[in-house]
């Protein structure tokens, strides 16, 4: 647990006093989070999980997405298809639109 939280907060690039007073804590305790000695309680995973926008088993090193609960994978879908959505989300809107031009060009080209 301890790699995921400080992994979040420098990914916010934040300090842990930063972290402790925006989620009502002490330095100490957010210290004791990362170095995997204290275990947050619920109520705090869920804070951390809504103020760093991630899912709770991303911070409890459960699993190596850190999307939000209501964007991880659906059933339906590869793990392959799943990275690739990911990655596409995290492009601008011009390379989204460029991403898609070049699937719709494949697409015309198998069916050709």
């Amino acid at each position: 647990m301890d790699n995921n939280i400080k992994k979040l907060r420098k990914k916010k690039d934040i300090l842990q006093i930063k972290l402790a007073v925006d989620l009502g804590l002490t330095q100490e305790t957010i210290s004791s989070y990362e170095t995997g000695k204290v275990t947050p309680s619920t109520d705090i995973l869920i804070k951390m999980a809504d103020y760093f926008h991630t899912n709770i088993d991303y911070i409890l090193c459960r699993t190596n997405y850190d999307l939000p609960i209501n964007e991880l994978k659906p059933d339906n879908i590869s793990e392959n298809q799943f990275e690739i959505l990911t990655k596409f989300k995290k492009l601008s809107n011009v390379d989204q639109a460029r991403v898609d031009g070049y699937l719709n060009a494949l697409i015309d080209k198998k069916n050709n």
